[in-house]
């Protein structure tokens, strides 16, 4: 089983993006926003929807994923890479769960151009809401996160209480939390994890995956995308190369 991962360094934000169709007022460009909300995201008018990324040179890919999404369990994603125009990884995955579905190399791939493919034929909405999307590598510590971690939700709910005693609730939003708990991270890993929080500072999404190797379905259940902040590192045993800390990452909506 593979350490956890983070990916942060998304090519989303940075690289050429073609739609094979697009709402005038949600464009594929949307996906450059950090907001999950689905008003900001981009829109196909169709149950089949293609992306494709293009970067100047070669850059590094392991997760291919897409959040916030309206997609059904029964959606597929395909990926396919290519490196100077030349196919270097293909990939597919089957099942959405928490608006999510992700597609996870075995290893690095190196590419110029990546295409993601998604078909959802049960949808009834008539449409694909995308407002997010992850496509990068990830940065797996040496040693995996505690068993102390936590996962969590809050509630975006207003209830109100009548004379007789009746409850009646709005429920608006859920947003699903984690607490990362890492007591092994070595000098190298915590500058790593400086870095990520630096960049979730300027308001960047983090992708964490528990299990990289998990099977999709447990992927798209368990994986998060959100802001990422932390404790302080300790250094809770003296010379050691070892120091503790805990994250937080807030799903972003």
């Amino acid at each position: 089983m593979e350490n956890c991962g983070f990916g942060w360094q998304n090519r989303v934000l940075d690289a050429t993006l073609v739609a094979s169709a697009q709402v005038d007022a949600m464009p594929v460009e949307n996906l450059r926003n950090t907001s999950g909300a689905a008003s900001m995201g981009w829109r196909c008018p169709r149950n089949v929807a293609v992306l494709t990324l293009s970067l100047p040179q070669a850059g590094a890919f392991r997760v291919f994923s897409l959040h916030r999404t309206n997609l059904m369990p029964s959606a597929v994603l395909a990926v396919s890479a290519s490196l100077e125009d030349a196919p270097v990884w293909q990939g597919q995955v089957r099942g959405c769960a928490n608006g999510q579905i992700l597609c996870v190399a075995p290893a690095v791939v190196q590419a110029d151009t990546v295409t993601l493919t998604l078909t959802d034929t049960d949808n009834t909405d008539g449409f694909l809401s995308i407002p997010q999307a992850y496509a990068g590598p990830i940065w797996q510590p040496v040693r995996n996160y505690s068993t102390e971690s936590t996962m969590g939700r809050t509630l975006g709910s207003d209830s109100v209480t009548t004379l007789s005693g009746s409850v009646f609730t709005e429920n608006r939003w859920i947003q699903r939390t984690l607490k990362i708990a890492h007591q092994s991270l070595g000098d190298a890993d915590a500058d790593q994890i400086e870095q990520i929080l630096r960049a979730s500072a300027a308001g960047q999404n983090t992708l964490f995956l528990p299990v990289p190797d998990a099977p999709a379905a447990a992927l798209a259940q368990k994986a998060l995308f959100g802001r990422l902040t932390g404790d302080d590192v300790s250094n809770p045993f003296g010379v050691a190369d070892r120091h503790s800390t805990t994250l937080t990452l807030l799903e972003s909506l």
